[in-house]
């Protein structure tokens, strides 16, 4: 009898162990958009791409699927894919794609965090879609956007890349 209690015992604290190794969504997020703003706060990285006049910075699990357009490339990270929005017009300080973002009601915006420092302004922002196990992921820095969706464990290191990338581009 006194092995059943063990053997229960001892699998329960099991899960709670297991369980607690996994980041709520709330973490992810919250330490997604910390990891954005300390991106920012650093210089770019070594550019690795270059479509055109646009010069970047891709991970190396990363790939351009599409550049056919340099101001509108799809990118991939094996299933999942990425848009990056390029608009040449727009300053390094430039809040277009952030009050755009503001003024339209039909997103629902999670949590955001902007930087707006040296004469850059950036933003990040975690949007709820439709789907229980997604999120919408938007990153942008001056007249550079990324967006994706994204599943809610990969949240964390999404908002990361997709920070590098967005804050590596640069327009001759």
């Amino acid at each position: 009898m006194s092995y059943t209690w063990l053997r229960t015992i001892g699998l329960m604290l099991l899960l709670l162990v297991l369980s607690g190794c996994n980041q709520s969504i709330d973490e992810q997020i919250a330490n997604g958009l910390h990891l954005t703003e300390t991106v920012f706060a650093e210089e770019p990285d070594e550019h690795t791409e270059q479509i055109g006049d646009i010069k970047l910075y891709l991970p190396s699990n990363y790939k351009i699927e599409d550049s056919s357009d340099a101001y509108n490339i799809v990118i991939t990270k094996g299933k999942e894919s990425y848009i990056l929005f390029i608009n040449d017009r727009e300053v390094q300080d430039s809040k277009l794609y952030y009050n755009l973002l503001k003024e339209n009601e039909a997103d629902k915006i999670i949590e955001e965090t902007t930087y707006d420092k040296d004469g850059r302004f950036g933003f990040a922002a975690v949007l709820k879609t439709d789907e229980e196990n997604e999120m919408e992921l938007v990153v942008s820095s001056g007249g550079v956007k990324m967006t994706t969706i994204s599943q809610t464990k990969n949240i964390e290191d999404n908002l990361h890349e997709m920070t590098k990338i967005v804050h590596s581009v640069k327009m001759k």
